[in-house]
């Protein structure tokens, strides 16, 4: 008999070794963390930098265009002589020096370019929302897996606790000639099913939690020493959840916004422009016998042979063989696409929203219910348990009101999961 005190003894120690220190993290924590880690949100953000880099401002697009260019020819032999635009056998040395400015005045097109350039920042931070909503959602799921098999596995704790000083009842009796050793025998084969049950969920919560700590790659935690708690409670009202906050419904309207836009320029493309044009140059000519005589003295030149040109250049659309046009036809064709999207996407959304409403309405009201259910549970198990020890039922009715007691305490649990689910979804997908 002693041998099997050890045997249990040993079973204990391993149900519930020595530990280090706790570390708590809570759901918050894994969003912060996770959102710190995950390579996907590091990415997005730069791709929202580069289209803010991208965008110019509506003055910037009107700044102008100055250009500095010069030239050194020769022409031998029959040439034209620059000076008197004659004809002549002569070999003759050219150079060009000219500054230009050229600056638009008005074009049309431009300003509907820069609200393009808003609507392409604006969907790169939907996009932004539209990935932390999705990982979220991800963390959320495999947060609640975890912590269930937390909590699940306190309540198995406590019945392994359960079993095991009922069996040291039982032992006690069977050495004192009061019971037979098969009831001995039954009671260690509920043990140690228990037990090996206890084991089970144990390591799934080790690889839960593992898998959390994968995907919100932190390196700071081990799962065998990690306590989670219970999300905070959030005060839950219908009205407080819209299918119009959706990110990717967002990101839809700001691409219908983007189409509209883009029509709009391609309609201005048929304005006319204008720009102010001016020139500042100067031109240098001589007559040369060969290579050996170029001469590079400009010491008059600009005072003798400097020019300027100033005008306005007015261009009108006229015809541009039919792309303009048929850009505009994809461009509607775009939006058509994108409004039955939006259509198909709200009425996605509509849905959930509604069913996961009905869900916390039903959750709320089974609640009380499963508590009710747990409390007379643990009475019958009291009861039978004061039976078994007496000899009053025998250790199939007693395993019968444990596992009744285990299957309310987890019904209780995962409804109790599910309904903080089911509300934080909300608060990611609709607030």
């Amino acid at each position: 008999m002693n041998n099997l005190l050890n045997f249990l003894f040993i079973i204990l120690l391993m149900l519930f070794p020595l530990s280090g220190k706790a570390q708590q993290l809570s759901l918050q924590d894994c969003f912060e963390i996770g959102t710190k880690n995950y390579s996907d949100f590091k990415i997005q953000a730069l791709k929202i930098e580069q289209s803010q880099k991208a965008k110019r401002s509506i003055a910037s697009s009107f700044l102008p265009q100055i250009g500095i260019s010069a030239s050194h020819s020769y022409n031998f032999g029959s040439s034209i002589n620059p000076s008197s635009n004659n004809r002549e056998p002569s070999n003759i040395q050219s150079d060009n020096i000219s500054i230009d400015f050229r600056a638009s005045l008005i074009d049309f097109s431009k300003w509907s370019e820069n609200n393009i350039q808003n609507y392409d920042i604006e969907i790169e931070k939907w996009n932004y929302e539209i990935i932390e909503m999705q990982f979220q959602m991800l963390i959320l799921e495999k947060y609640m897996k975890a912590l269930t098999l937390q909590e699940w596995q306190k309540s198995m704790q406590n019945q392994v606790d359960n079993s095991n000083q009922t069996l040291k009842r039982i032992l006690d009796k069977v050495e004192q000639g009061k019971r037979p050793k098969s009831d001995a025998y039954d009671m260690q084969v509920i043990f140690l099913q228990e037990t090996n049950d206890f084991e089970k969920v144990k390591a799934d919560e080790h690889v839960a939690k593992l898998e959390l700590l994968q995907l919100i790659n932190s390196q700071s935690f081990q799962a065998n020493q990690m306590v989670m708690s219970f999300p905070e409670v959030l005060f839950y009202r219908d009205e407080n959840y819209t299918v119009n906050q959706n990110p990717s419904l967002q990101k839809t309207n700001a691409s219908l916004l983007k189409n509209q836009a883009e029509q709009k320029q391609l309609q201005k493309v048929y304005l006319p422009t204008l720009d102010f044009v001016y020139s500042y140059g100067t031109f240098y000519a001589q007559k040369i016998n060969n290579l050996s005589d170029t001469n590079f003295q400009f010491q008059n030149q600009l005072k003798d042979n400097k020019s300027q040109f100033v005008g306005l250049s007015l261009y009108i659309p006229v015809f541009s063989k039919g792309n303009n046009s048929q850009k505009s036809k994809l461009k509607e064709l775009d939006y058509r696409i994108l409004k039955e999207e939006e259509i198909k996407e709200t009425k996605r959304l509509s849905d959930n929203l509604q069913i996961a409403k009905t869900k916390i309405s039903f959750l709320s009201e089974e609640q009380n219910r499963l508590i009710a259910i747990e409390e007379i549970s643990e009475k019958a198990l009291e009861t039978t348990a004061s039976k078994y020890i007496f000899d009053k039922v025998d250790a199939s009715n007693y395993k019968l009101a444990k596992n009744q007691l285990l299957q309310s305490q987890y019904n209780l649990l995962s409804n109790k999961i599910q309904f903080f689910s089911e509300i934080y979804q909300l608060e990611l997908q609709f607030k």
